[in-house]
């Protein structure tokens, strides 16, 4: 890999731990995104970041969580990692019952207490995640219309 792609690999990977994404997934997304085809087998990243399997495999679990990588098997021992063509828009589209459980444990919250400040706070809250679960699709309808 060329020097540049490393660096865009730190850079990457450096930006998605900043905001709070494990330093390992991180690194393994930023390497799947870096190269052609998107994919790499576990042996592959393991050699390039420089751990160990085990790394790759732990590391790699919060991707599938977030349906931004698809793996594959090879054979009976070559695990490919790849990344989804739409992965984020799908890790984005798919954020409903997040987003809803934020919402119903807010207003929750808000019917909990007599305090009005703390009432105000957690229903707005509330109201933004609700907003959030409303605008999501239609993001997501009209970024497809422009592909």
């Amino acid at each position: 890999m060329e020097q540049r792609d490393d660096k865009f690999m730190e850079r990457f990977a450096d930006v998605l731990a900043r905001s709070g994404w494990p330093r390992m997934s991180a690194r393994i997304f930023a390497a799947l995104m870096a190269t052609p085809s998107g994919a790499r087998t576990a042996s592959e990243l393991s050699a390039l970041l420089g751990v160990g399997p085990s790394a790759i495999s732990n590391g790699a679990k919060m991707l599938r969580t977030l349906s931004l990588v698809d793996v594959t098997r090879q054979s009976d021992r070559q695990i490919v990692y790849e990344v989804r063509p739409d992965a984020w828009m799908a890790a984005v589209a798919s954020r409903d019952s997040e987003l809803r459980a934020l919402e119903g444990i807010l207003t929750d919250g808000a019917n909990a207490t007599t305090d009005s400040r703390a009432i105000a706070r957690l229903s707005e809250t509330a109201d933004f995640f609700a907003f959030l679960r409303a605008e999501l699709p239609k993001l997501v309808e009209r970024w497809r219309n422009t592909r």
